[in-house]
């Protein structure tokens, strides 16, 4: 009999709007920063040098898993995976009317995945669980809840 992995939930049919990824171009229009065995670090080269963005890939090892789930029939793998892609971007505001006006500020996001170093994950799933997470931060509409979270009002007011 084949083993078969599946989510419990149900409420999985697609939005009107998609999340559309951006054609970052990593490897062409990034310089490479920093490169360890647990961390690559990149910087934008088609952004001027003075509102830079980088974006950074870190893993590491992790003895367990930690989660608030309540898991009847937990794996025997224990050991497990953190990885993490953080993209740090420089906004920068400046006035039309006055040319000595500028304004930078930082807008960082990360994404953090941990999951045991289980055979039954694969890359899908975790795509699956991502999509998921970027879709709890957008509305029915398209729009993002981002306006509703940087007042610090976390539940969704409207789909």
């Amino acid at each position: 009999m084949s083993k078969v992995s599946a989510f419990g939930f149900t409420n999985n049919s697609d939005a009107a709007v998609a999340i559309t990824p951006k054609a970052l171009g990593l490897t062409t229009n990034y310089s490479v920063v920093a490169d360890t065995a647990t961390e690559a670090r990149l910087n934008n080269k088609t952004a001027p040098i003075d509102v830079e963005e980088m974006i950074w890939f870190k893993s590491r090892n992790i003895p367990k898993v930690d989660s608030d789930l309540n898991i009847q029939y937990p794996s025997p793998v224990k050991g497990g995976i953190q990885y993490w892609i953080t993209a740090e971007d420089t906004l920068s505001t400046t006035d039309t009317d006055d040319a000595t006006f500028r304004v930078d500020e930082p807008i960082v996001a990360q994404l953090n995945i941990r999951h045991p170093k289980s055979g039954n994950i694969t890359a899908d799933l975790v795509g699956q669980v991502v999509t998921r997470l970027l879709s709890a931060c957008r509305r029915a509409d398209g729009s993002w809840r981002f306006d509703d979270l940087m007042r610090s009002a976390e539940r969704p007011v409207t789909d």
